[in-house]
């Protein structure tokens, strides 16, 4: 019932949530949530007809493999960046943050379904709702980044942006370094 109890606080009492995550830490908790909001999301993709996977339970085995890595290294990239900006605080305890912070994807399936009743073609409405949950899922990030670490709210969106755009840079680079490889092979054939 302590599981149950503290999904609760997570959601409705933050400093008693955030006490009891930095006492216990109890990693696995988080990644049931991490799981749990991946199977929600997964759900949700399928019944919008979004989903470029196909509805099996390969798939969902997939989904589940990929959120638990996005979490663990999420977390580590987050702990290393605060670490070496001076704070201190726990990555059992940002982990079990990151974690909770997907069960927000389970308001997705409810949200998908609501949407497709309103709307007769309700690609805005999906688009809308995947968005807004996605970034109500960043803001528990966000807010377990400051809980944890005691920094101010500016710095834990600057912190959780740090990952995103640089994986953002990663595949710019690499997308400009493929079409070179292209480009200056056809060039080279070319001025010949």
């Amino acid at each position: 019932m302590d599981g149950l109890e503290l999904i609760y606080d997570f959601f409705e009492d933050r400093p008693h949530a955030s006490a009891l995550i930095r006492q216990r830490a109890p990693a696995a908790l988080g990644l049931l949530g991490a799981l749990l909001g991946a199977t929600a999301l997964f759900f949700a993709h399928a019944l919008a007809d979004r989903s470029a996977l196909p509805f099996g339970w390969p798939a969902l085995a997939l989904s589940w493999l990929w959120q638990a890595a996005v979490t663990f290294t999420t977390t580590a990239l987050l702990h290393l960046i605060l670490e070496l900006g001076g704070q201190r605080g726990s990555a059992r305890s940002l982990f079990v943050h990151l974690g909770l912070s997907e069960l927000a994807w389970l308001a997705a399936v409810p949200a998908v379904l609501l949407c497709q009743a309103a709307f007769e073609k309700p690609v805005w409405g999906l688009r809308l709702v995947f968005f807004s949950i996605g970034l109500w899922s960043l803001a528990l990030k966000a807010r377990g980044i400051r809980d944890e670490y005691g920094v101010g709210g500016g710095w834990a969106w600057l912190t959780l942006g740090v990952p995103y755009l640089a994986g953002i840079v990663f595949v710019l680079l690499a997308t400009f370094l493929a079409a070179l490889g292209f480009i200056l092979p056809a060039l080279s054939a070319w001025t010949s």
